[in-house]
């Protein structure tokens, strides 16, 4: 990577396009390229400079769905952020699973966005989380005992409550208490919030 730092904004919108492109040049020295919608990044994929994507769902299904797949074979060159309007507790599991540097739920906090570019711009960078960052993830992560791990654990992977307390043979009551405990352990405001956590941290760690 070299030190211009290129961001790439796909949103339907030229609005919103106008202003991100305004927060992010106030931030720091960005250099902005514009996409009216997933179709036309994808056919410039392989040609355009890397950098960080700032991509809204809310686009065509298909373009974006595209799109987000073919930046998680990319990951050399670009790291992404997922804005959305839409509540969708499997969509953001499965931006993460691909890869996504962090997925907000719009109307997001223009803080959040711009700290999510950094961290794609880091990542890019350095290949991997800012060491502070990882460190203050995992020890949040350590608080833990053991049965909250284990619900938590599931919970980032997308499995309900009901169907938690099938696979640990336990009462959905028990689950629900170990949800609450380890998102309160976590400092977690939300399961995506603890999907953040623990996508920064690597955890859980791969099995073998």
């Amino acid at each position: 990577m070299t030190a211009r730092r290129i961001i790439h904004i796909v949103d339907d919108e030229a609005i919103v396009r106008a202003s991100i492109v305004s927060l992010v040049q106030a931030h720091g020295p960005f250099e902005c390229r514009e996409y009216a919608d997933g179709e036309a990044c994808l056919a410039v994929i392989d040609a355009i400079e890397p950098g960080c994507v700032v991509l809204d769902l809310q686009l065509d299904e298909v373009g974006g769905s595209k799109l987000i797949r073919a930046l998680a074979e990319r990951q050399d060159r670009f790291r992404m952020v997922v804005v959305t309007g839409l509540s969708d507790l499997a969509t953001a599991i499965e931006a993460f699973r691909l890869g996504a540097v962090d997925f907000l739920h719009k109307p997001y906090e223009m803080r959040a966005l711009l700290d999510a570019i950094d961290r794609g711009f880091h990542l890019l960078e350095q290949g991997g989380e800012p060491p502070a960052l990882v460190a203050e993830a995992r020890a949040r992560l350590a608080r833990l005992t053991p049965d909250e791990a284990r619900v938590l654990a599931l919970l980032i992977q997308g499995g309900t409550n009901q169907d938690i307390a099938r696979m640990l043979g336990v009462d959905s009551r028990k689950v629900q208490i170990d949800r609450a405990r380890a998102l309160a352990a976590i400092d977690a405001p939300s399961i995506l919030a603890a999907i953040r956590t623990a996508a920064i941290a690597g955890w859980p760690p791969a099995a073998g």
